[in-house]
């Protein structure tokens, strides 16, 4: 029987207040299904390879569904252009999907929480999982969905961890007059995204799996005889390490990055990815799912303060001067 009058109305407010009064009450209730994205962008195994970059580059995505008739067969990833990407430039214009594309795939239920999906991307080491049910492709999840989820909950993640504890300090670099190949061949070694160009007090940009598809789709064949001077993306934009990872994620979603290389007095210290992000900020909302928001001790929003030397964008933490309530 449905409550009415005030009882009811006080129900429903204890039982929001429930659920937003801590993050992890109001994550724990969104599913797989709520933030996945619907249109899955695919590709054929026996396409030119050159079409698939020119897709990805086009819509901005980080990967294809390869399908075989009406079923997913496996996925086309950028880390897959620099992990398998031909050493032979008279291959590369003539390349098809099958040569790259990860076949099979890791799916999950529509049904399953985000928790869940998030340690089966860690287990897996992937950042998307094909959405199925009974057979039937229903989208995709990626981790930029996991991290969108959190930055639009309504309960303040107070105190998330700071940069300096979970980025990675040993940072791949590269000279300017280096070859492509060499980048590659570190890149693929490390299963990694990105290496900095220039010298460690010398920031001079940075190269990414995506700047990979994009030169491969403008001109195959030049990429392998390319230096890293012709190849580099700037500015680059670095953080420091006194962020925490709540702001960092925000700051990641609205400028489409899923990497800052980190920063203290003008000189590389590490890098911080996604995929830093994505473990920490779920690690600690589920490592607290018991704790009551303590606003009282919270630290005061990082606020972002831009310095632009050269081609490089410093984005330096100052502090805010609301005060936050009891």
């Amino acid at each position: 029987m449905q409550e009415r009058g005030g009882a009811g109305f006080l129900n429903r407010v204890l039982s929001s207040f429930k659920h937003f009064s801590n993050p992890y009450n109001e994550l724990s209730l969104l599913r797989v299904k709520d933030v996945m994205t619907k249109d899955v962008m695919c590709v054929r195994a026996g396409e030119p390879l050159l079409e698939a970059a020119h897709t990805m580059i086009g819509a901005h995505v980080s990967c294809l569904v390869v399908v075989e008739g009406e079923n997913p067969a496996g996925i086309l990833t950028e880390r897959d252009f620099i992990k398998k990407f031909s050493m032979n430039k008279k291959e590369n214009s003539e390349m098809l999907v099958s040569d790259l594309m990860t076949r099979g795939i890791v799916s999950v239920d529509p049904s399953t929480d985000l928790f869940t999906a998030q340690k089966l991307m860690r287990q897996h080491n992937f950042r998307k999982l094909v959405v199925m049910h009974n057979g039937e492709m229903k989208g995709i999840i990626t981790q930029t969905d996991l991290c969108r989820a959190v930055a639009k909950l309504k309960s303040p993640v107070f105190n998330s961890p700071l940069i300096n504890d979970f980025m990675t300090k040993s940072v791949l670099m590269v000279a300017d007059d280096d070859t492509f190949l060499k980048a590659k061949k570190m890149m693929a070694a490390k299963d990694i995204g990105s290496v900095i160009v220039g010298a460690k007090d010398d920031l001079h940009g940075i190269f990414t799996e995506f700047d990979l598809v994009s030169a491969y789709f403008l001109n195959p064949n030049k990429l392998m005889n390319s230096f890293m001077c012709e190849l580099v993306s700037v500015p680059i934009i670095c953080i420091t390490a006194d962020f925490d990872m709540t702001s960092v994620n925000k700051m990641m979603l609205e400028r489409n990055f899923r990497r800052f290389p980190v920063v203290e007095n003008s000189k590389l210290m590490g890098i911080i990815t996604q995929t830093d992000v994505a473990r920490a900020l779920y690690n600690f909302i589920e490592n607290n799912k018991d704790n009551a928001i303590k606003r009282r001790n919270a630290r005061p929003p990082c606020e972002c303060e831009l310095v632009k030397k050269s081609n490089i964008i410093f984005c330096k933490r100052k502090q805010s001067k609301a005060v936050l309530s009891k």
